[in-house]
This record gives structure tokens, sequence and C-alpha cells, in this order.
């Protein structure tokens, strides 16, 4: 399968760009924008089509609700996965009638949000398969209530209880290594782009690993704004 098109929607750039290291760690999606409104985010959802949404709720011009609400009004349709720290009954209840395949609340370990993106990459590959022919009712039972993983024992975003102990397909370990003797050897923050130069690599690839050492707590995501434009992501070893 081609790699997904995923769109974030949260209002903290910091967060948006964590969640972006999780589903590069993670390989299969293809983060095509991140919107920090929710009029913004509707926007580059008319725009680019995204078949994933990875949608907060709490944005500063609308609720993430009435956000779902309209993406659910337009003729494409897109599957949506909630990230949020709000934990009110009536929030979940409305999540759940616009038809979201999982409610994932702030914080939350890394490893259960890629049990939730493995599970949506099994659901797509089952939809894929059925498309052919009818589905029976065990088929049909898994699609409209996709299994949802009790969260025992989890702990805080970016704390993994067995640290680096398996890279995710395209990382290797002895990068990894020289990557973490690199950011562990900096006295301040780097940049992708002059890791990247540093060791050899290309910019997409040194991002990759240090957005995996973000995720599993090992380094420290710092965004800093210039007198205009985007933001630029540097990365700080966990002292």
């Amino acid at each position: 399968m081609s790699a997904i098109r995923t769109l974030i929607i949260d209002d903290d750039v910091a967060v948006a760009g964590i969640h972006h290291g999780f589903l590069l760690a993670r390989g299969g999606f293809d983060v095509v924008a991140m919107a920090h409104t929710g009029q913004q985010g509707l926007d580059l959802a008319a725009e680019l089509g995204p078949e994933l949404v990875l949608l907060d709720i709490h944005l500063p011009d609308m609720s993430g609700l009435d956000v779902l609400q309209r993406l659910r009004g337009r003729r494409r349709p897109v599957d949506v996965l909630v990230i949020t720290a709000s934990r009110e009954l009536d929030t979940v209840r409305g999540a759940m009638a616009g038809g979201v395949l999982h409610y994932l609340v702030k914080p939350f370990s890394s490893q259960a949000l890629i049990e939730r993106l493995d599970e949506y990459v099994m659901l797509r590959e089952e939809l894929a398969s059925g498309a052919a022919g009818p589905l029976d009712q065990a088929s049909i039972d898994r699609l409209v209530a996709p299994t949802r993983r009790p969260a025992a024992a989890e702990t805080p975003a970016g704390q993994s209880a067995e640290p680096l102990a398996r890279l995710p397909k395209g990382l290797s370990r002895p990068t990894l290594d020289a990557v973490i003797e690199a950011l562990r050897a900096s006295p301040e923050d780097v940049s992708a782009a002059g890791l990247a130069v540093e060791l050899g690599l290309s910019r997409v690839s040194a991002r990759r690993y240090l957005e995996y050492l973000v995720i599993h707590g090992f380094a420290r995501l710092t965004p800093r704004y210039g007198a205009a434009g985007r933001p630029e992501n540097r990365y700080l070893w966990k002292r």
C-alpha cells in the first residue's frame, strides 16, 4: 500500500511536530501538512484531500468537534483519530458520534499511539481486501468496532518502557548510535540540517532519527522562532 496521506491539526506547534515524528518513526504515513487552527485545517483538508486526520479538540478558533462535523459534511471521506487532553464525557460522546476511529488522551506512551496506528493500517488493508465482494458478519464487526486496546501501564509521551529496544523499519542501529553520540556531545541544541552535514546523512534521515529520540524521551524538541517564516525545529539531548 502507498503511504497514507495524513493531516495533523493541533494548536501547539511543538506537539504537532512530535506527532509528525511518531508518524515518521512508524513509517507508512506521509504528513502532507500541519495546521494550527480549525479553519486552517479545514482549508488544507479541502485542498490536499488527506486520508487520515490527527485532530486535537482544543483549537483557538473552534472546537475540534466542529472541525469533525464539517469534515463529515464533505463528499470525500476522511478517517479521524482524535488526540487531545479533553476527557469530558460530552466531548468523547460527540467524537464517537462523529465516527472517530480512536480517541487518545494526552499524555500517552509512544506505544499507545503506535498500536492505534497499527490497527488503523490493518483496518485499511482489510477494507482493501474486501473491496471485491460482500463482507461476512465477522469482517463487518471488525470494521464497525475496531479493536481498542486497554491503556494499562502507560507512561507519559516520550518515556518508553523499553527505550530504543526495537527500531522501526528504515532506521539502523549504527546510524542511531552516531546520532546519539553527536547529540550528546553538542552543548547546544542542533538542527536536522546541521546534524545531517556533520554525519553525512540526508536531512530527512537525520530528522527521522532525531524525532525517534524525541518520541522515546531521550531528546527534546525546541522550536526556534525567527523574524519571519516557519519556526525551525531544533533538538537537545536530555541530560
